[in-house]
């Protein structure tokens, strides 16, 4: 086991709550709203709380690695939102460096609390100029994050310098798929009128859209893949089968997830080829998407 301390490449703005944060300046920030989602809904997709396998199962399917693989290993979680991932790695005998823009690393930390504090590391800072030396990491994995980022490519191919030979570099990104759908979906007209309102007003207004629709999404819940599908063109976001059983616990993934619907400064979706195309110029081998749900493509260092 290292010390993770090890891993940065320089000091840290200033060390609060157990946050090492290289932060300059608050305006840095893009994020902000996910800073406010994961500290108002923390735990409600650590499957450790929740009692839940869905962090778990989504890891190891968007990773391609298996949890026997893990022990020792140092990783990066580049963007880990309340640490739902790191989590899963820590459990699996990794040791994990977490890093976020926004105030959600605070969320992260306390949620990572139960670990030795040896075997995590919780960072403030910027994907674009992280404080880190290169050739740091066993893997590194980005699940659900670069979209997010005003420039997600780059933000991808800042990651590869940290790598040492042979490391797997794991990245979910949002697929740029029926954008002629995507058009007509509610979710995307409501977005673009609510852009520049502020945190409190996007979640009040999940929580009206999560108590209009409920009904609806709830019912086509229960006809499979295809009610999925259709609560699709529903303005919140219907995660009933993630919480099968528990009405008050899917009322409260439905309205954290409406809420990260419309929260994002920046959602830019990629293609397939564009992802793999930028992980081979960034040098890495065997570039490929995962069977799994979405888009999870990995590579390996040379």
């Amino acid at each position: 086991m290292i010390d993770l301390r090890d891993t940065l490449d320089r000091k840290p703005v200033r060390d609060r709550e157990g946050v090492l944060d290289f932060l300059e300046s608050a305006d840095t920030d893009y994020c902000a709203n996910f800073g406010d989602q994961w500290n108002r809904f923390s735990r409600i997709q650590s499957d450790f709380h929740s009692g839940s396998d869905e962090s778990r199962t989504r890891f190891f399917a968007e990773t391609g690695w298996a949890p026997g693989e893990l022990k020792g290993k140092v990783l990066l979680d580049a963007g880990c939102g309340a640490g739902r991932f790191s989590e899963i790695a820590l459990e699996s005998g990794a040791q994990v460096v977490a890093v976020d823009i926004s105030r959600a690393a605070y969320a992260c930390r306390a949620n990572l609390d139960r670990f030795p504090a040896e075997q995590f590391l919780v960072l403030r800072g910027d994907l674009f100029n992280l404080p880190l030396k290169p050739g740091s990491f066993d893997g590194a994995f980005s699940l659900g994050v670069l979209q997010h980022t005003p420039d997600p490519m780059r933000a991808l191919t800042s990651l590869v310098p940290l790598l040492k030979p042979g490391a797997r570099l794991a990245t979910w990104i949002y697929e740029n798929r029926w954008p002629a759908v995507r058009r007509f979906m509610p979710r995307t007209w409501i977005r673009g009128l609510t852009h520049n309102w502020k945190d409190s007003s996007r979640l009040a207004l999940a929580r009206v859209l999560t108590f209009l629709f409920f009904p609806a999404g709830w019912v086509l819940s229960w006809i499979g893949r295809v009610g999925e599908r259709l609560s699709m063109f529903l303005p919140y976001a219907a995660r009933h089968h993630l919480r099968r059983g528990s009405w008050p616990a899917q009322w409260q993934y439905c309205v954290q997830d409406t809420y990260d619907w419309y929260g994002p400064q920046y959602e830019l979706t990629q293609t397939e080829e564009t992802v793999k195309a930028t992980l081979a110029n960034a040098g890495l081998t065997n570039v490929r998407r995962l069977p799994a749900r979405g888009m999870a493509i990995v590579g390996e260092s040379a």
